[in-house]
């Protein structure tokens, strides 16, 4: 990337209102107990190197959302959806989307929901300068400093930005907003001179059968301090999981998707009254399986964790899933 691509702070401020003409404006705000992606307003947007608390994916996955009605004998599919300009994602959250575009844009599972969204939002990333408390991304294989997963990306420098699109959506906002702009098109396959990451990503060994990790570690005695409030599989970007309610009003019906969360002790009961993972280690030895080991085996080697730190943050029983992680494959690597 050129430096002719440095932007300063007042240009990315216009840029996003004259993107808010067309989307609603979503962006990191600073409420006073917490930094939080909300709906703002340019002026609002916090151009700094700080994180926010949640992610980006209730804007692409609703926390609630309806797919749709029944009235009348007929059904409607829920086709009203919002898009957003999305300023502010981190290359962890990018990638976080990138899994979840992966889950649901493949195979027989395909989420219509899901691409309308992709679709309709318009997402800008911005590097970041510094690694987070509880941040583990580069043991993820993930660069800090910059993702091609979005429309436009931003790479801090001095008191500004430089700024290269990404998508061909990224190009022709920049290009209506000014023609007289020199904007690189292309994407460096090392940009922003930004350090080559070859550690392996960690997961787990996707080869091995799954009861091999069942008493691996002592699982119950390593993750006897949580309580299983969930909290880390509502922050995390990449946790999909989610449930079905039907509503009905007035003689019609609505169903909704609705986050649902694998630390829950009825996500698994049967209708018979049996619960596979009754425990709650048994939750968290799945929550952990799934991520770094049955999504790799799944989905091309995507681990469903990028080392955003979120669930580091937030567990209130301090709860590390990565030195979990690291009990198991230390374990692996002496047998």
């Amino acid at each position: 990337m050129s430096d002719k691509n440095l932007l300063n702070k007042d240009f990315i401020r216009g840029f996003l209102e004259h993107l808010s003409l067309e989307r609603t404006l979503i962006g990191p705000f600073d409420t006073g107990k917490v930094i939080e992606f909300r709906e703002v307003k340019a002026d609002e947007i916090l151009l700094d190197d700080n994180s926010a608390y949640n992610s980006i994916k209730s804007f692409y996955f609703p926390q609630t959302e309806l797919m749709f009605t029944f009235e009348n004998n007929e059904v409607t599919d829920n086709t009203n959806i919002p898009g957003y300009v999305i300023f502010g994602a981190r290359p962890c959250d990018m990638e976080a989307l990138r899994v979840m575009n992966v889950v649901y844009s493949s195979g027989k599972y395909s989420d219509p929901f899901f691409k309308r969204r992709l679709n309709a939002n318009f997402l800008i990333g911005v590097g970041c300068i510094n690694t987070k408390p509880g941040c583990f991304c580069s043991e993820m294989n993930i660069n800090k400093e910059f993702s091609d997963f979005c429309d436009i990306m931003l790479v801090p420098k001095n008191d500004g930005y430089i700024i290269t699109h990404t998508s061909a959506k990224g190009m022709s906002a920049l290009k209506s907003y000014s023609n007289t702009l020199e904007i690189n098109h292309d994407i460096d396959s090392n940009p922003a001179n930004c350090k080559d990451l070859t550690k392996n990503k960690l997961m787990l060994n996707i080869t091995k059968h799954d009861n091999e990790y069942f008493d691996v570690i002592d699982w119950e005695k390593t993750v006897d301090t949580c309580r299983g409030c969930g909290i880390c599989t509502y922050i995390c970007p990449t946790c999909y999981c989610f449930d079905f309610k039907d509503v009905t009003k007035h003689g019609k019906a609505e169903r909704y998707k609705c986050w649902d969360s694998c630390m829950y002790p009825k996500f698994t009961l049967h209708a018979s009254g049996h619960n596979p993972r009754a425990k709650r280690f048994e939750r968290y030895r799945q929550r952990v399986l799934h991520k770094y080991k049955y999504v790799p085996e799944n989905f091309e080697g995507h681990v469903a964790c990028t080392g955003c730190g979120r669930c580091l943050r937030s567990c209130p029983a301090g709860v590390n899933i990565k030195d979990i992680v690291k009990q198991v494959t230390d374990k692996q690597n002496q047998e």
